[in-house]
């Protein structure tokens, strides 16, 4: 494991290489550890959207989730609070290969019919895809750390403070700064090829890297990338002010799909209105008189992701079942859970505590609290109890 970040660095050794040489180092340990992207980026770095980011949390659109405010200028600047930091690398980790398009599950937003059913599709089809599994923050920060200890065997010691959504960091700005992809509408980070099923992580470190792009500037490709990006050969056109987008042209399909309007159309998301917020981190009920927007969905939301073009190409890849050609296995641990399928929503609707401490512990689905769980499975067999009443299947 890397030295943490109060270790003093070994005497004599060399922190310094350039970025050609960190990109052989880390096509040589990213791999190994299930790391599909990997950048860099000097810091200090000023930060593009740093005006838009400071409107948003004046603004309130985070919607209560407080820790998204703490610590604002540290996620602006990260040397602020540990000065001793010279870059940050930027870590992706898929955890799926896009969203078919003719894919029945209700968490994708595809069709109706028998996904109307309380038992048909299984509950975990209800559930947003990095959440069917075990807790990324434990997998994507055990291999970021196992790919840090090798890069420390093979190359130059450093000091590292690894953060998987846990830090104040702006993780999709830096990851965009660091070439992993562009910021889509929908607010994800978004690689040509890989589409946006994509886990983020950074480690910040005292490494010396000569030769990455000007602070501020985005890179064309990152550092190591699994498969290279589909990129036109055009200079970086300056971003929109509000609405920081590369790709998405005037595709809207993500704004037109939201449920419940939380996408703005001048660019950025309205946690309050996310169904996301509504399913893992809200205490109590929705906003009063909207509990049918959550449909048939348990907990997180994909519905924009699913109806993006780039995850529709990212998923276009046969056979079923098997990754894209030239990339590797999706990480285990991020399908669904054998133990989960011995459980039906209704089953969930009425879990005691004890019981879902004992099955969803190191799962994401603990982020919602055992009562958090039991009220979105009530919510979800009403609106679908509700729709065959409607007319339904």
């Amino acid at each position: 494991m890397a030295p943490g970040p109060d270790a003093a660095p070994p005497p004599g050794v060399a922190r310094r290489l350039d970025a050609a040489a960190l990109a052989g180092l880390l096509a040589r340990v990213c791999p190994p550890h299930h790391l599909d992207l990997a950048g860099a980026l000097a810091l200090p770095c000023p930060l593009p959207h740093a005006d838009r980011w400071r409107a948003y949390v004046a603004e309130g659109r985070h919607g209560g989730l407080d820790w998204l405010v703490r610590e604002p200028e540290a996620r602006l600047d990260p040397t602020g609070r540990d000065p001793w930091a010279r870059t940050l690398l930027v870590f992706a980790q898929r955890y799926t290969d896009g969203w078919p398009a003719d894919d029945p599950d209700p968490a994708a937003g595809g069709p109706p019919g028998e996904a109307e059913s309380p038992d048909s599709p299984p509950w975990t089809a209800r559930v947003a895809r990095y959440a069917r599994g075990l807790d990324y923050h434990d997998l994507l920060l055990g291999d970021i750390r196992g790919a840090l200890a090798a890069l420390t065997a093979a190359g130059p010691a450093f000091r590292a403070r690894v953060a998987v959504d846990t830090g104040p960091y702006l993780e999709r700005e830096y990851a965009w700064l660091a070439g992993l992809g562009f910021l889509g509408r929908n607010t994800c980070l978004i690689h040509e090829k890989l589409g946006s099923g994509l886990l983020l992580g950074v480690a910040l470190t005292d490494l010396e890297v000569d030769g990455l792009p000007p602070a501020g500037v985005p890179a064309p490709e990152p550092l190591h990338g699994a498969v290279r990006r589909r990129r036109r050969a055009a200079p970086l056109a300056p971003l929109a002010p509000l609405a920081p987008v590369t790709r998405c042209g005037t595709c809207t399909r993500c704004i037109e799909a939201c449920p419940t309007q939380a996408i703005l159309p001048g660019g950025g998301l309205d946690a309050a209105g996310c169904l996301s917020t509504w399913t893992i981190e809200k205490r109590g009920r929705a906003p009063d008189g909207r509990e049918a927007e959550q449909g048939g969905l348990l907990f997180g939301c994909d519905i924009c992701q699913a109806v993006c073009p780039w995850n529709r190409r990212a998923s276009a890849q046969p056979p079923p079942g098997q990754p894209p050609p030239g990339l590797p296995p999706l990480r285990e641990g991020y399908g669904a859970l054998p133990a989960h399928a011995e459980l039906g929503l209704a089953d969930l609707a009425r879990l005691d505590d004890d019981a879902f401490r004992a099955r969803f512990r190191r799962t994401p689905l603990w982020r919602a609290h055992p009562e958090g769980l039991r009220r979105n499975a009530a919510r979800v067999l009403a609106n679908l109890a509700r729709r065959r009443g409607e007319g339904g299947t």
